[in-house]
């Protein structure tokens, strides 16, 4: 008897155990299963400009509904966390958890490959950004990323010229000063006879206002964003490049995911930022000239669109352009010849000419 009581106390003893123990995991899954994670997305783009009502409320809705809102997206226009230029450290240091970060600001990072797309006249799209980009980040960057997750990857639209006086040929450029932040573009510039000046694009209407510069190298959909018709009633379009935009994500952030989340962003979030991206930028570049047009129609603007010899005189330099990228390529220890080969036969694949 004595036996058969020790044996019974000891089975209710583990018993008790066993469902405090029980508990205690459904405690702790039903405290994560509440925990809110945010994410503060920078965004450079202006409160009114498409990009904030087509990609980022989009996408930050998004994620909010398939993750039944454990993650919750904060959204920052106008670059409010950060300017673009600090973006890579300001994503890898925790400042903002996401955010785009263009490789033209940050040639001296593991971003310098992806400058190669920023060589004018070669991506003049989206979806062709989106193509030959993600299959070229897949060959030659993969394991470059540490404190910053790569995402996915697009870009805007073509960057146009909007200026204050017509811009018709390579002669019209001479000593103009120009805003433009991409060292592809800007060596374009000089090579044209410009003056290239830097600027912010929160900085572009009250420097063209106050003359500070004579124009800027913007994308249609941006320059409607920043109302630059105002100040600018020119427009010569030449599709001169489109700005690569690889959206990354700290490394940090992803990691103290749950894992069926963490997975979820880098299969589906990443690659759904980009793809609203390229929608969006494909959709509304030609809306964004006829828009422009319109505002401009009854200030004695125009949109000019140059003739092919015309054109050939602005492309005159990318060969060397093109050169000159794989020198620096092979500097800094990459096989310059090799990127370049394999980024034109990707472009090809498209039906991209190269200018010759």
């Amino acid at each position: 008897m004595k036996i058969k009581k020790v044996l019974g106390t000891l089975v209710l003893t583990l018993s008790i155990i066993s469902l405090g123990a029980c508990g205690g995991v459904q405690s702790n899954t039903e405290k994560d299963s509440s925990k809110v994670y945010e994410l503060n997305l920078n965004v450079s783009a202006a409160p009114t400009s498409p990009f904030n009502e087509n990609v980022a409320k989009p996408w930050a809705e998004y994620v909010e509904k398939e993750t039944d809102g454990a993650v919750k997206v904060n959204i920052f226009p106008s670059a409010a966390l950060g300017s673009l230029t600090t973006s890579l450290d300001d994503i890898e240091a925790g400042v903002y958890e996401a955010g785009l970060v263009p490789p033209g600001l940050h040639v001296d990072t593991e971003l310098f490959p992806l400058t190669i797309a920023d060589t004018p006249f070669l991506v003049n799209s989206p979806e062709i950004a989106q193509k030959v980009l993600t299959k070229f980040v897949d060959k030659y960057m993969k394991d470059v990323f540490k404190d910053g997750t790569f995402m996915g990857i697009s870009s805007t639209d073509s960057y146009q010229i909007y200026s204050t006086t017509p811009i018709k040929s390579v002669k019209d450029f001479k000593n103009h000063k120009i805003s433009d932040s991409v060292s592809g573009r800007i060596e374009l510039f000089k090579e044209l006879g410009a003056v290239p000046v830097s600027l912010a694009n929160t900085e572009l209407y009250e420097s063209l206002e106050r003359s500070v510069v004579d124009s800027v190298s913007y994308t249609a959909v941006g320059a409607n964003g920043y109302k630059l018709e105002e100040v600018a009633p020119y427009m010569t379009k030449v599709d001169l490049a489109v700005s690569t935009l690889p959206f990354l994500i700290n490394t940090n952030f992803l990691d103290s995911l749950p894992s069926d989340i963490k997975q979820k962003f880098i299969d589906v979030f990443g690659p759904k930022y980009a793809d609203l991206m390229t929608e969006l930028y494909t959709s509304s570049s030609e809306e964004a000239i006829k828009t422009f047009e319109s505002h401009i129609k009854d200030k004695g603007g125009e949109v000019y669109v140059p003739s092919a010899d015309e054109m050939k005189e602005f492309k005159a330099p990318v060969k060397k352009q093109m050169k000159a990228w794989v020198t620096e390529a092979d500097k800094r220890g990459y096989d310059g010849q090799e990127m370049m080969d394999y980024f034109v036969e990707l472009l090809e694949a498209e039906g991209v000419k190269i200018p010759k």
